[in-house]
């Protein structure tokens, strides 16, 4: 058996604020939107190969925690060059000890994205 990443869920504090970062800040694609009109909203955002759902709290769903989303990307470089610049950045792009590079955003719940380069070369 393989268990593969499928999604996901994010139950943001604001759900439009949340999805107009995935959408306008990550610049990822909103693929599926559900609800409204008094029932909960959804949305499935997409940033390639990861996707994420955006969830409306609603009374008696499962307590909001802080995930982190971490993404192997190819270059952190020219993907950071991509991010408008503000206060979801929580870190710019750097090296770690375990020879990743990495930098590390937040979304307006305080969930931390982590977009990380593995070097190819690394034995």
């Amino acid at each position: 058996m393989i268990d593969r990443f499928e999604h996901l869920v994010i139950r943001p504090a604001d759900f439009g604020r949340s999805l107009a970062f995935y959408r306008d800040t990550l610049g990822w694609s909103v693929v599926a939107q559900w609800g409204g009109d008094g029932e909960p909203r959804h949305a499935v955002l997409s940033g390639g190969a990861v996707k994420v759902v955006l969830a409306e709290r609603t009374p008696g769903a499962a307590t909001p925690g802080c995930p982190e989303l971490r993404l192997d990307i190819h270059d952190v470089d020219r993907r950071f060059g991509l991010i408008p610049a503000g206060d979801h950045v929580v870190s710019a792009p750097g090296e770690n000890p375990d020879g990743t590079r990495e930098f590390v955003l937040r979304d307006p719940d305080g969930n931390r994205i982590a977009f990380e380069e593995v070097h190819r070369s690394r034995g």
